[in-house]
């Protein structure tokens, strides 16, 4: 299987290729804003890193959200565009899933991966993962709520707590306790990846098969709120 993944869900808009279980070419710009302009000339530049045309690929993956609604909005439809383009299978990955698998091979078994991404004022977008012998199994289901409530929603953690993601710092208060460790990973260091949307892409079309592109649509989880502009005739 040759598969195209793309991560625009944050500041981040990274592009990967994965040819069967490697990811053979990846790349990242960690800018805020960027995403229309420079993820079509990335997907380029990547895929002639890859020696890979658009009529060799068998599969396009997405980071599907939560996260920057402009972002997921570009990504997708991106995404939905290049599988046409390529008569490929179209496959949406949630993105906190693809951001735990990525500091899944630190953690051992029973310990927890809780990616967590700002949502502005007190909240952030949440998504906790435990490490099983098989890889990743979802702990607590995806949600965006206020930072005091996340102790409720995680629920008991046997083994050693991941944080990760910009929304780690707010929350390490609300979530260190007695009864178990906690590391917070630096969001600079260990960012959002299109190589881990990409392989977790191919392990979502091998378990459940393609997302029909036509009525795919970002995870949101929250509603968008558009502050109108001002009229010019007032």
């Amino acid at each position: 299987m040759t598969l195209l993944a793309l991560e625009t869900a944050t500041a981040t808009c990274g592009v990967a290729v994965l040819n069967d279980d490697a990811v053979v070419a990846e790349a990242h710009l960690h800018r805020p804003r960027v995403h229309a302009e420079r993820l079509t000339p990335l997907i380029e530049d990547v895929l002639g890193h890859a020696d890979v045309s658009t009529e060799a690929l068998n599969a396009v993956a997405v980071s599907m959200g939560p996260g920057s609604y402009t972002g997921l909005r570009i990504g997708t439809s991106t995404a939905k565009g290049w599988a046409l383009s390529a008569d490929a299978a179209f496959v949406g990955v949630p993105t906190l899933e693809a951001y735990a698998a990525r500091v899944g091979p630190m953690a051992a078994p029973e310990d927890v991966v809780c990616a967590l991404l700002d949502a502005r004022r007190d909240e952030v977008y949440a998504g906790a993962f435990r490490r099983t012998t098989e890889g990743l199994a979802e702990h607590a289901p995806t949600t965006a709520l206020p930072v005091e409530t996340l102790p409720d929603w995680l629920g008991t953690v046997d083994g050693q707590l991941w944080l990760v993601g910009d929304g780690a710092p707010k929350s390490r208060d609300a979530l260190a306790d007695d009864a178990f460790s906690c590391v917070t990973l630096p969001a600079d260091a260990v960012s959002p990846s299109a190589g881990w949307v990409a392989r977790r892409g191919r392990q979502r079309l091998e378990a459940h098969g393609p997302d029909d592109a036509a009525t795919a649509e970002p995870l949101y989880v929250k509603d968008v709120h558009a502050t109108p502009a001002p009229s010019p005739f007032d």
